[in-house]
């Protein structure tokens, strides 16, 4: 027997294939064979069909989710262009445009998109005060020769 290849879910269009060949009394063992689909998956979607009669896809258990994959990426474009945001802070942007989300909803989105810690520094590395000194230091001993050099550590 050859090998299947393993998917999640039938098309809509192979499963109504499925029901109008057992309109047509067909048997289980000969569609299967017909459609190269196993035996079992032609019985449950006949069994579904008798059941709810259709063969799309019902609304399956569990909540939606309240960001979707536009709003995902709005968040990961705001964090981009401002990497200090806090959490509260995207909650309360995205609250101004009517979306109400928990900051540990956000985080968990961000960590998906691997941004983790949204917690900002409290201070910016260098500042332009700290550049102009350090710069103004490499400009005095630029031009020390090699013996001052040699007592340096």
């Amino acid at each position: 027997m050859e090998k299947r290849k393993k998917t999640k879910e039938l098309s809509e269009d192979l499963r109504s294939k499925i029901v109008r060949k057992h309109g047509q009394s067909q048997g289980y063992k000969s569609i299967s064979k017909d459609l190269n689909v196993p035996v079992s998956t032609v019985c449950s979607v006949i069994k579904k069909f008798k059941a709810h009669g259709t063969v799309a896809n019902l609304p399956r258990c569990g909540r939606k989710r309240k960001i979707d994959e536009r709003f995902q990426r709005k968040i990961v474009r705001m964090v981009d262009k401002e990497p200090r945001l806090t959490s509260k802070q995207v909650q309360a942007a995205l609250q101004s445009e009517g979306t109400t989300v928990s900051t540990r909803t956000i985080r968990r989105r961000l960590n998906k998109k691997r941004l983790y810690g949204r917690i900002p520094r409290k201070t910016p590395l260098l500042t332009q005060r700290h550049k102009k000194a350090r710069l103004k230091f490499a400009k005095t001993y630029l031009r020390k020769p090699k013996t001052f050099w040699k007592n340096v550590l």
